[in-house]
């Protein structure tokens, strides 16, 4: 009696679904993983995979880490994380003492101004520790940082009279005022969306990294991309050891011969 109510309640989907749920097994084999695994499923990043995948730490981290959309206020952790790892993850914050927010400008503030429904962050104790900042429509971001955001910077560092024994800041100023546009459409084609991350050195579960981007790579393929890149100068081979760890790969441009950067791609 009861046998036969269970079966005709539990029609619905194929005969394995059904036999999983008739076994008795509290839970189904076809749904293991528990809570998190079921999260996962919800994700709509088919191909990241790789991302929850955690090679278990060689000693326990007590450390409780919350990711979360970013907020206003964020915007002096963010920046001040950008000074702290400027130099190819290292800290760089006594080279920009008379400008402080210039290499959050440089890296980020496009983005938070420009894209920040697409900007998370992670924290420790209540203090910014990481982030991960993107945008959908690289190109239409481009256009919108040529017309209003780099103006604003020109205005705001003018540009070094000197052309020789420029400070790192001083780089940064000159290349506001010297920016060469990039739109090579057979990238946007494949890539069309812009990333950024960073996490603290202090960050000692190293699973925050991929939870970082499995958001941000969830929160563009929800709203239609199927690729993301990031541009990388040559001389950080510690940034490009760290994107790629992650599963980001080097994308050819023949345009790009001349460039001080490189690209990094993930398809989503």
């Amino acid at each position: 009696m009861h046998s036969h109510i269970l079966h005709s309640y539990y029609s619905w989907g194929n005969h394995t679904h059904r036999e999983a749920f008739m076994s008795g097994d509290l839970e189904p084999w076809v749904f293991r993983g528990g809570l998190t695994g079921e999260l996962q499923r919800m994700l709509p990043i088919d191909g990241a995979n790789d991302l929850f995948y955690k090679v278990p730490p060689k000693q326990i981290c007590n450390k409780i880490y919350t990711i979360r959309p970013f907020r206003n206020s964020d915007e002096l952790g963010i920046f001040r994380q950008c000074r702290m790892t400027y130099q190819d993850g290292r800290d760089a914050t006594d080279l920009f003492s008379e400008h402080l927010r210039l290499p959050g400008n440089k890296k980020v503030g496009a983005l938070l101004t420009f894209s920040p429904e697409y900007c998370f962050v992670a924290e420790e104790d209540g203090e910014l520790c990481g982030y991960a900042l993107a945008t959908l429509d690289s190109m239409e971001f481009q256009k919108k940082c040529e017309l209003a955001w780099l103006p604003e910077m020109c205005m705001k560092y003018p540009k070094p009279e000197k052309t020789e024994g420029l400070t790192l800041a001083e780089m940064i100023i000159v290349s506001f005022h010297n920016h060469k546009p990039f739109r090579p459409l057979n990238m946007f084609q494949r890539f069309p969306s812009l990333l950024t991350m960073s996490v603290l050195s202090s960050v000692e579960d190293q699973g925050v990294l991929k939870n970082l981007l499995a958001c941000i790579l969830s929160a563009l393929k929800a709203n239609g991309s199927h690729g993301a890149y990031i541009e990388v100068l040559k001389s950080e081979c510690s940034m490009i050891d760290f994107y790629k760890k992650l599963g980001f790969f080097d994308v050819p441009l023949a345009d790009n011969q001349e460039e001080d950067f490189v690209i990094l791609g993930r398809t989503i």
